[in-house]
């Protein structure tokens, strides 16, 4: 598998989750990741097949999702598999739990 680079799970900053959150807010983004996620893994054309739009914006929508970090890609010969990258989105769930729940300190100083 290619590397996850900036979407890499144990460095998953700000920036990072930001970006994530950026590339699923799109819903056709959103919707191809959840069909990628149902079948486990499909290739460029195979998500074509499922969207009423052009190879060319496959493409874009598919690279914008790598290259946050949210999909995964598995090259084999001319093909390239396409699959959702589980410790990411986990990790993301994560952090957006504990970043935007309420800080355990400042509880502690409210009640004191």
């Amino acid at each position: 598998m290619m590397g996850m680079g900036a979407g890499d799970a144990r460095t998953l900053d700000d920036r990072g989750v930001i970006r994530a959150l950026k590339a699923l807010a799109d819903p056709t983004r959103f919707r191809m990741v959840q069909e990628i996620a149902a079948a486990g893994e499909l290739s460029c054309g195979q998500v074509a097949e499922l969207f009423d739009v052009s190879q060319p914006t496959v493409s874009h929508h598919l690279n914008v999702l790598v290259e946050a970090g949210v999909l995964s890609v598995r090259i084999e010969g001319k093909h390239r598999y396409t699959s959702v990258n589980h410790p990411l989105v986990s990790s993301l769930a994560r952090l957006l739990a504990a970043r935007l729940g309420p800080r355990r300190d400042r509880t502690a100083r409210a009640r004191a």
